[in-house]
């Protein structure tokens, strides 16, 4: 891939309040690659109940080369 990147979405009850869009550029071919994300969560104060998130969030997260869509992953989110 020349110009791998991915854009992530959290939505919540179908609108998308935090978006993010990450480059990395060329990827080595048959290489095996990994990242981590840290999202740190705000004062407990400002954050909302985990009763009213659960089943409620989604994380889109869209994979490409350049302008080209090579994958999407959804996942939604469950508080246990």
């Amino acid at each position: 891939m020349e110009k791998f990147r991915l854009e992530q979405k959290v939505y919540f009850r179908g609108q998308c309040p935090e978006e993010w869009f990450f480059d990395f550029g060329f990827v080595i071919p048959n290489s095996t690659n990994t990242w981590q994300s840290l999202i740190e969560a705000a004062h407990e104060t400002q954050v909302m109940l985990t009763s009213v998130l659960t089943g409620n969030v989604i994380i889109e997260t869209k994979f490409f080369d350049d302008n080209l869509l090579v994958s999407t992953s959804s996942v939604r989110l469950f508080y246990v």
